[in-house]
């Protein structure tokens, strides 16, 4: 079958994929679509999308495939617009795409269709794609995800990676639905406070609990009587100069980065900051432990002098 060239085009730029919808406006009929896929020369891969060379799609030819079904005012959304934007926390099997409300489009194969009635102004084109500006795509990436720790992993890597501001997302929150916005919120003030990551967040809330001890910062900077830069401990209370160090090789991407962490408690030894080193899984499961062991610490650093160390807030 001999088709026009601007049915070629199409193809070129969208990788090899075309919409039934852009085939009829291009005066390929139904039936000559049949035949194609009849014969193998074509591939449905979607119900309202075809590949003019068969295969299996890599990831690139999923999100236009996930597009052209979503249709003309798609988008590419939620949490694989904030994977999209490098937020490895988003992760998820499925291409999340949002139409706009009234749109007759459905869930299909590995594409979840969302209706909104509010459209991303700000959302980026590239190429055949269009996708969710980052501080819409996290926030909705947020409301969306799995569980309290996913959302809190997205919200903080986003900002600690400075892809988004706090502020950019809490704005993107207040005008969403109010679907999933409790677990979006408590992943944004987790990511205010100065939280990098989820285990930080629940150190967090494990030490606000606690009548005996003082607010805790996360991630502050920190500099030694000489003006050295020191490492950035995961909490701090000020009052007392101690750290909290959480340590665990999930969030470590090897050995040597591994080591390097580890090896910071000791650089603070040289300035006399005491250390409490504890681990996500004695946060999570020994939490009662893990206080009792960190009220100690504050209560034997109140008793000697302050070292002579000057933290600034994460957020200051």
């Amino acid at each position: 079958m001999e088709l026009p060239p601007s049915v070629l085009d199409l193809s070129r730029r969208q990788r090899g994929l075309v919409s039934r919808s852009q085939l009829h406006a291009q005066g390929v009929t139904p039936a000559a679509v049949r035949w194609a896929l009849a014969r193998g020369r074509w591939e449905a891969v979607l119900p309202s999308v075809v590949s003019l060379r068969p295969g299996v799609l890599d990831p690139q030819q999923r999100l236009v495939a996930a597009r052209l079904h979503a249709g003309p005012d798609g988008t590419i959304a939620s949490l694989t617009a904030a994977c999209w934007h490098g937020v490895t926390a988003a992760q998820d099997r499925r291409i999340h795409v949002t139409v706009p409300f009234g749109t007759h489009r459905r869930s299909a194969g590995f594409v979840s269709v969302t209706r909104t009635r509010r459209a991303d102004p700000r959302a980026w084109e590239r190429g055949a794609l269009r996708v969710s500006s980052r501080a819409r795509a996290v926030a909705d990436a947020a409301r969306a995800a799995s569980t309290s720790d996913q959302a809190t992993a997205i919200v903080c890597e986003a900002v600690e990676r400075r892809l988004v501001t706090p502020a950019a997302v809490r704005h993107e929150i207040e005008l969403s639905s109010p679907v999933g916005n409790s677990r979006a919120r408590q992943a944004l003030a987790a990511a205010e406070a100065g939280a990098w990551s989820v285990p930080e967040a629940h150190l967090l809330t494990l030490t606000s609990g606690s009548p005996h001890l003082p607010e805790l910062w996360l991630n502050p900077s920190v500099r030694g009587h000489d003006g050295r830069q020191l490492p950035t401990p995961d909490g701090w209370f000020d009052d007392v100069g101690l750290a909290i160090q959480v340590h665990s090789w999930r969030w470590h991407s090897g050995r040597d980065q591994w080591d390097a962490t580890v090896m910071t408690d000791g650089v603070f030894a040289e300035y006399g900051v005491p250390v409490v080193a504890v681990t996500p899984d004695a946060v999570d499961h020994s939490a009662r432990q893990v206080l009792t062991r960190i009220e100690r610490a504050y209560r034997s650093a109140s008793a000697r002098r302050r070292p002579a160390v000057t933290a600034t807030r994460h957020d200051a």
